[in-house]
């Protein structure tokens, strides 16, 4: 009979896993001392200051315009702030915030532990960090996210972390911390905040997806300051019934781009510039505007080109006309239309109704199905001037900080090359454009201008699109539909006005 087997500790499952859990653990606890240390280290608090309205220059220093001329944010202390307001902050997000004295390090850590980010409640500091870090979405970002929290509330008191994110959080209307955010939405300052209006600040705080309890509303936030004993029965019962009944609100700004100099059609390029800046570093930094932005346009040509359409479109009541001017790289330097509406809704029509030869479709200048823009038709005598190369339409030129030091310069970019031995062909069957001048014409000592007119007399409209060695015009006139074709033989006529008005100098 043989004895019973002695198992080797070393082979024991059970031995193994507890073996396995404490390397876990002390590797964790070295990563985060590490990442505190290194990532931590290199967290410090913002430096904050009240918004700049992001003014926009032409390419000679005249200004064109500003961005979000409203008050997007300005910095308070909480001595500042109406201490309801701070109440209601607390008990929506984080009630034992200022009243801990300690580090949570279970908390921060069980994320990385469950890859849960999401769902575990979040502290202030946290979101503060969130405001720009986004919630975390992997265990690294999570452990570095536990990493700066430490690191900050061993360096600040969490007054401060709660001040500095009360002076950023993002609270609708293009408002940013407590102060612009009361004066937007109530029209005065975060001192003067009355209770209904604290909890419904701190309801949207806690709608943002960084928050911890998206689910508060105002009147739960307000019933949870009545059961902790901030505020009286009779002001629960009082703001409990404004709530409910809604709210007054100030109104909202009309836009959010105010133009410097008015009725000479400024608003279409100053959006595009706005869109291009959005693109290139997001809204939220356009909104708080602590830059500004020399444009491509050029203000004195888009004067003079605003006189010659308006001139054009008073010789008759129903008339309309709309221009677009780019320079040799396709830098917008004018664009005009006498209706009020943007150039780059102005559809010309189908790229076969449009186009000169079935070619420009083949060689893919034109979509076959998409209609032809005001603006793509200046792009397209573009290509045909500069021998095939295609650059990407823009209106930034520089932007600069506050002090004045360039933050970016915006070149010109190519985006496309096309067969020039084709497109040399396509460019043969333009026709020379001449003015009355002489100034514009084929012959040697004139400036030559190639191009085309088309015109649809069903929807009563004209256009004409030509190059010179410098710029790229497109031209659209709007007229009464069914009109006889004698009444679009003019187009060619304005174009070279606006060809000698672009090369007077010359």
């Amino acid at each position: 009979m043989s004895g019973p087997v002695v198992e080797e500790p070393g082979s024991s499952p059970r031995f193994s896993w507890w073996i396995w859990l404490y390397l876990l653990l002390v590797t964790l606890i070295f990563s985060c001392g590490m990442l505190v240390r290194t990532v931590g280290a290199s967290t410090d608090l913002s430096s904050l200051s009240s918004d700049n309205n992001a003014a926009v220059y032409d390419r000679h220093g005249l200004q064109l315009g500003l961005f979000h001329p409203e008050t997007n944010m300005v910095p308070v202390t909480l001595e500042t702030m109406a201490p309801i307001l701070i109440d209601a902050v607390l008990v929506s997000l984080d009630p034992d915030y200022l009243a801990a004295d300690r580090i949570g390090v279970w908390p921060l850590v069980r994320p990385v532990l469950t890859g849960d980010f999401a769902n575990d409640p979040a502290s202030i500091t946290q979101l503060y960090l969130r405001l720009e870090d986004r919630t975390p979405n992997s265990r690294r970002m999570a452990l570095q996210e536990a990493s700066k929290v430490i690191h900050l509330e061993r360096t600040y008191p969490r007054e401060a972390l709660l001040e500095q994110y009360l002076s950023r959080v993002p609270l609708g209307r293009n408002a940013f911390g407590v102060e612009a955010a009361s004066i937007s939405w109530f029209g005065v300052s975060s001192r003067d905040l009355e209770i209904g209006q604290a909890a419904y600040l701190a309801a949207q705080m806690a709608k943002t997806d960084l928050a911890p309890n998206p689910g508060n509303s105002a009147l739960t936030i307000l019933t949870r300051l009545y059961e902790a004993g901030m505020v009286t029965e009779e002001e629960y019962l009082h703001h409990r019934k404004i709530l409910s009944d809604g709210l007054r609100f100030s109104d909202i700004p009309e836009t959010d781009i105010n133009p410097a100099v008015s009725g000479v059609g400024l608003m279409p390029a100053l959006e595009r510039i706005y869109d291009e800046l959005s693109d290139h570093y997001g809204r939220e930094l356009v909104i708080k505007g602590d830059f500004a932005v020399v444009s491509t346009v050029d203000l004195e040509l888009q004067l003079r080109i605003a006189e010659i359409a308006d001139e054009v479109a008073e010789s008759s009541l129903s008339r309309q006309v709309a221009v677009v001017i780019l320079d040799d790289r396709n830098q917008l330097r004018a664009s005009y239309s006498t209706g009020g509406f943007s150039v780059e809704d102005i559809q010309l029509g189908s790229s076969r109704d449009v186009g000169w030869s079935s070619d420009l479709i083949e060689h893919g200048l034109f979509s076959e199905t998409a209609e032809v823009s005001l603006v793509q038709l200046a792009e397209l005598h573009s290509v045909l001037a500069r021998k095939g190369i295609k650059f990407r339409t823009h209106a930034v030129l520089e932007t600069f900080d506050t002090s004045g030091e360039q933050v970016d310069r915006f070149s010109h970019e190519e985006i496309q090359i096309f067969d020039s031995q084709k497109i040399s062909e396509l460019s043969k069957q333009l026709d020379d454009l001449s003015t009355i001048d002489k100034k514009i014409g084929p012959s040697e000592g004139q400036i030559r201008v190639q191009g085309k007119k088309g015109f649809d007399v069903e929807e009563g409209m004209a256009w004409y699109g030509g190059t010179s060695r410098r710029f790229g015009v497109a031209l659209w006139v709007s007229d009464s539909p069914g009109q006889p074709t004698e009444k679009f033989v003019g187009v060619d006529r304005v174009a070279g006005r606006i060809f000698s008005e672009l090369h007077r100098d010359d």
